[in-house]
This record gives C-alpha cells, structure tokens and sequence, in this order.
C-alpha cells in the first residue's frame, strides 16, 4: 500500500487546473465533492498512449472501440487518494462491455448510470458511451463514502443514458454471468481457442455458469454465419488440443477438448451457436 504524506493546504492548493469545457468537464470541479479536492495534473489519453494508464488491458479496450481516457486525483483532508479514470467509447456496447469486464466478482446495482459495480478497492459505472473506473490504495467507510459522493456528481454531468446494447436479445434472459466482446483477446477471457482471429468475430455474447458456457456469436447474415463454421470446423479440426471431431449435422458438428470438455458449434439464423459442457 502506497502512503501519502500531503500537507492539507497543498493539497488543496496545488492542484493543477482544467477545462470544465475539455476532456475533464465531466470530473468533479474544486469544491464540488464535499472532503475532497481535485490534486495534480489531468492525463488525457489516446490510443497511443493508453498502455500508460491501462497496462496490460489496453489492447483489450482499444478492441470494444476505445476513443479516449482521462485520469485525475482525489485527495480528501486526511490525504487518502481516489484516482478517477474516465474511458469514451465509440458506442455503448464499447462502455458496457468494459463495465462487465471490471464488474465481475462485484456487487452489482443501479444506483448510478445504467449499471454500476462495487469492489473493496474500487466502484465503476457505464453511462451512455462513458466507463468510470476508481480505485483507490486505501480502504474503509470514507473511501466507499467518496466513491459514491464523485459517482454522484460525474452522473450528473453526463445526460443521456443511451440504449443497452441489442446484443443482450439474444442471452433470453438464460441464467448465468455475461460478458459481451467484439474480437479475439476477450473471447479468449471466456474460453481460450487460438492466438488468431479464426472466427472473424463482428459482436459477441457469453453466458456462463459454473459447469457450462454458451457463447454466440452474431454476423451480418446467414450466408456469414455458414461461412465461419465451416472455416472454423477446418481450423480447430486441424488442431492437435481437440479430438474426437464429428459433424453431427448439415450445419454443425462436435469435438472435445484435453479437459473432456464437450464443444458443439452449429448455425442459428445469422449466428454461430458454441456450447462447452
């Protein structure tokens, strides 16, 4: 745990400002968050430079369609530090599925934006094409306290909520964990295929539960849909980690995995169908 020695008065001194116009307009302004005040400079970041905020997850937020992210720091009068990370996508399905990714193993409600999360260490909510991330070194009741008074104001400042993404249609409402994904690195969180993009993914659902793991994939029609499985069946036939491959209909076929785990893929209208069990 870091720790931090700031006299008060700097820290509510020294704070570099910024454009309530800009990148940072929808952060807390001065004395907008009751304890707690804006320190050190905002960080805005693009697509070049998101690895020095994001790490290792970049690539992963650039592929739900990432725009632009800004960062900046919360100190409050004992010097406990909240950093806010605003991430813009180009739609919603970009912010909310960077909110699944980060929300999982939290407590989930809708206190704020669409849908929000709760962890020890760290609160996020997704608002029409926005994801808020927090996280703070510090625990307790006034860092929770904190995490809600900027929630709250950051709501506020963004006015549209915008739409669920479509994609949600097709889980019908099946019990289990969601997670939506547009390419390769986040259908390889879910289950792990190849390091190449073999089925050309547009948009993507997973429903999984403890035992079994549904995942669909939607493309622009039929014809699409037809095409990838029958690339995929010649690929990951192919592949020595599967076996026992059988086509087990016009449209569909079979093979196990080395954990003998059943894989079964097969068309449905204009989506490849894949369960593992």
């Amino acid at each position: 745990m870091r720790h931090f020695f700031i006299p008060v008065l700097l820290a509510l001194i020294c704070f570099s400002s910024y454009s309530q116009t800009g990148p940072g307009a929808m952060l807390p302004e001065g004395t907008e968050v009751p304890g707690w005040r804006p320190a050190g400079e905002l960080k805005v970041y693009n697509s070049e430079n998101l690895n020095n905020l994001a790490d290792e997850r970049a690539d992963l937020i650039r592929e739900y369609g990432f725009r632009q992210a800004i960062a900046m720091d919360f100190y409050n009068y004992y010097g406990k530090l909240i950093n806010i990370q605003v991430f813009t996508m180009d739609n919603t399905f970009g912010s909310y599925g960077i909110f699944l990714q980060k929300s999982k193993g939290g407590k989930i409600f809708d206190e704020f934006g669409n849908s929000c999360f709760e962890k020890t260490d760290s609160f996020g909510f997704w608002k029409q094409f926005y994801f808020i991330y927090m996280h703070s070194d510090f625990e307790g009741d006034t860092i929770a306290e904190g995490f809600r008074l900027i929630a709250r104001v950051i709501d506020s400042k963004i006015k549209s909520k915008g739409l669920f993404p479509d994609i949600l249609g097709l889980s019908k409402n099946k019990k289990g964990n969601v997670t939506i994904f547009k390419g390769p690195l986040a259908l390889s969180n879910i289950y792990y295929f190849s390091p190449s993009n073999i089925f050309f993914i547009n948009e993507g659902i997973a429903i999984e539960n403890s035992d079994s793991k549904e995942i669909i994939l939607k493309y622009a029609d039929n014809n699409e849909a037809v095409r990838r499985l029958s690339d995929a069946a010649g690929i990951l036939g192919a592949m020595t980690k599967f076996s026992d491959f059988n086509m087990v209909g016009e449209f569909s076929f079979a093979m196990k995995d080395r954990e003998g785990k059943t894989l079964v893929f097969k068309v449905n209208e204009d989506c490849l169908d894949i369960t593992i069990e």
